[in-house]
């Protein structure tokens, strides 16, 4: 069920504003502002008008990381925005843009993120429009780069359609329109920047995802991470990928080290759902993205090899936590913080199972539990989820003499360089 506004003026606020960019200035920052929230009230019988003081129907905000609203930023690339739909919260309409990105407005698409294009797309869900696979759509669920000059954008026909559904057409232009339109229009009329500009803030070693294999993949608070050298992709519930554009590690889960160059394996924690990272000889846990006190730790602890581990994921069947390094596996009790009797086991038990595995995570999709096992071999090729943005090659396995027979596990190695489709 869709969310609106029960009321058709709205106030909108520009309560900061980006800190390190020198192209885009306060006056033009409310510019965009005003031009994409335009977007929407060209067709639909909305009025948008900014208000001054400290309140407003949609507060907009530039802000990092652990901003207070339950959903921090990651960084450069990854998440770069997020709103909030209409309703009763205090926080409804609010639209937070991620400050550690190179916002940037008529840059070529690799000079940063443009403004006005993901402006534009978060006031969609202030309104209240949800993500649509819909290929010419601008609430597609991931950056799209530039879509030209604000003054001669128009919105593609599927978001009108689908923003009529919620509010119904426009007749006229109101008076609080006609006066906002003369006082931005000439903020707007300066030229196209230069190639000159500054380039994005992503380092230039990000990995790109559609080359050889992840480091380690888990699946947090029913999300499924990817990992990669300093780096990571996430794919939502809705199994959407956040961004083509990687994220830093260590900037969004604080307390890695600033240098950390990989992870071996990740896991959530079965019982209070903390966050293990595995790196060489070293663990940290974390309760949601920031670090617990005392780590990192050594992974003696678990009674685990002293060269580490290739893998980890906790199977639900019993609600033990599995380590894997090279051909022997390892069987944890982390409600009793203790090994198994009897392990570390030989992994041929698991029968089909690839030597040398990157990692291995549970994946559910609503029908039955998976556990997906990466690595960096080519050589399967079953069944190609592009419904979840990730190219997975699968091949069945038994498994050891614990599994039932009704449930079924699979060997992958996945790729997130499929063109993005309807999930």
């Amino acid at each position: 069920m869709y969310v609106v506004w029960n009321k058709r003026l709205l106030s909108e606020l520009v309560r900061t504003f980006p800190k390190d960019s020198a192209l885009l200035g306060r006056d033009t920052v409310r510019a965009l502002m005003y031009y994409a929230l335009k977007v929407w009230s060209d067709i639909a019988p909305l009025n948008f008008h900014e208000v001054a003081g400290s309140d407003a129907d949609i507060q907009i905000d530039f802000t990092k990381a652990d901003h207070d609203d339950g959903y921090p930023f990651d960084g450069p690339g990854g998440t770069v925005a997020h709103a909030f739909f209409p309703g009763e919260r205090f926080t409804a309409g609010d639209t937070h843009f991620d400050d550690d990105e190179a916002w940037t407005f008529r840059s070529p698409d690799s000079h940063g993120m443009d403004l006005f294009a993901v402006a534009v797309h978060e006031f969609g869900h202030a309104i209240g429009l949800v993500h649509t696979s819909a290929m010419e759509s601008i609430m597609r669920p991931y950056y799209q780069g530039p879509v030209g000059d604000p003054l001669k954008y128009d919105l593609p026909y599927e978001d009108k359609v689908r923003v009529w559904q919620l509010y119904g057409t426009r007749e006229y232009l109101s008076p609080v329109y006609i006066e906002n339109f003369s006082c931005f229009l000439s903020l707007l009329t300066f030229p196209f920047l230069s190639s000159a500009s500054p380039s994005s803030r992503l380092a230039r070693d990000a990995p790109d995802r559609c080359t050889s294999h992840f480091d380690a993949v888990a699946q947090i608070r029913g999300e499924a991470f990817f990992f990669k050298g300093k780096y990571f992709w996430r794919l939502t519930r809705e199994r959407h990928l956040v961004s083509l554009r990687p994220a830093q590690i260590h900037r969004f889960w604080r307390g890695l080290p600033p240098n950390l160059d990989s992870v071996d394996a990740v896991y959530e924690r079965p019982g209070d759902h903390k966050i293990v990272f595995f790196k060489g000889l070293k663990y940290w846990v974390f309760k949601d993205n920031n670090v617990e006190e005392g780590y990192p730790r050594p992974i003696s602890d678990f009674g685990l090899p002293s060269d580490g581990v290739d893998a980890a994921f906790v199977w639900l069947h019993n609600d033990k936590t599995y380590f894997f390094k090279d051909n022997q596996y390892w069987r944890y009790d982390d409600h009793l913080r203790r090994m198994d009797l009897g392990y570390p086991k030989d992994s041929t038990l698991w029968k089909g199972l690839p030597t040398h595995l990157d990692d291995a995570m549970r994946w559910s999709d609503g029908e039955y539990q998976r556990r997906i096992y990466q690595t960096n071999h080519f050589t399967w090729l079953n069944r190609c989820l592009l419904s979840l943005h990730v190219c997975v090659n699968m091949i069945s396995f038994l498994g050891h003499h614990s599994l039932r027979s009704s449930e079924n596990s699979y060997f992958i190695r996945c790729c997130l360089c499929t063109s993005p489709v309807s999930a």
